[in-house]
């Protein structure tokens, strides 16, 4: 059997009956490329190697290349699981590795979790119905300027929707876009289509490091962005939400209370108390 088990955003929101499901598991591959977990993926996974665990840490060109076919073959005696931050399926691109190990007669199991996407819109305050369509903000790569990000945002306003918005990572070389950086570019496209879909007086919200210790929200003014660069060196993962410019009298008023500081997060799972719970359940 394969397993596709989402581990949530962070230690608090890894579901006790997906812990139960990996300490069964045969193999355990950590997809350790397309987000970061909190505190520490190497935190879990030096957990499950001292409950005896055989575990690989995957490079993207391990769960998107060659290597598969073989995982997916010893997946067809033994049960084998791939841990993923947040869902399995959502935002990530696992999905052929399904479709490849039913191609091969190897029995699957998605086994969800908290996504960025519902936890962001959760913090948000907002209403999760007037929320448009998603869309990742990339850098500029070889000259080539991704502007879709500002389409989608434009579409969303005329509709009156929200915008949640996923900055760029790239975990095996170390890069995280800043908010600064995902304003920046949508102006710049802005200024060459002569539009102001985007004005500086407009707000978004920004949640750094969710579900972390160091989770943090601000509500800012895009200008206000653009000036408090130095608001943004402390946090690592960053998702931004640009409000439709008519809010529900409910939304507005939340967004006050976050914007004074009204609301927090308190880490509830430690390290320690992790390792209780796993070999409680593995010891059964």
């Amino acid at each position: 059997m394969l397993r596709l088990i989402g581990i949530g955003l962070s230690i608090d929101m890894l579901p006790l009956g997906n812990l139960k499901k990996i300490l069964s598991c045969d193999e355990i591959v950590v997809d350790s490329y397309t987000s970061i977990w909190f505190p520490s993926a190497y935190l879990l996974t030096s957990l499950l190697i001292q409950l005896g665990k055989t575990v690989i840490i995957a490079p993207r060109n391990y769960l998107e290349g060659s290597e598969v076919k073989n995982l997916i073959k010893r997946a067809l005696d033994k049960e084998v699981c791939i841990l993923v931050t947040g869902d399995p399926l959502i935002a990530t691109t696992h999905s052929s590795i399904i479709t490849e190990a039913l191609a091969n007669n190897v029995e699957v199991e998605v086994v969800p979790a908290a996504s960025i996407f519902n936890v962001s819109i959760s913090l948000s305050c907002l209403q999760v119905y007037r929320f448009g369509k998603i869309v990742t903000v990339v850098s500029p790569k070889n000259g080539i300027v991704y502007e879709y990000p500002y389409d989608v945002i434009k579409m969303n306003r005329l509709q009156n929707l929200h915008t949640l918005l996923l900055l760029e990572i790239d975990v095996e070389k170390n890069y995280y876009m800043k908010p600064y950086e995902a304003i920046k570019i949508l102006l710049d496209i802005q200024e060459r289509r002569e539009e102001n879909i985007i004005s500086l007086k407009d707000i978004a919200i920004i949640l750094g490091d969710v579900l972390s210790c160091r989770q943090k929200i601000w509500i800012l003014t895009i200008e206000e962005i653009l000036r408090m660069q130095y608001e943004f060196l402390y946090n690592k993962l960053y998702t931004m939400i640009i409000p439709s410019r008519k809010l529900h009298p409910v939304e507005e008023e939340c967004l006050n209370l976050i914007r004074k500081g009204k609301m927090s997060y308190l880490c509830a799972i430690s390290e320690e108390e992790l390792k209780k719970i796993a070999q409680l359940i593995y010891n059964q």
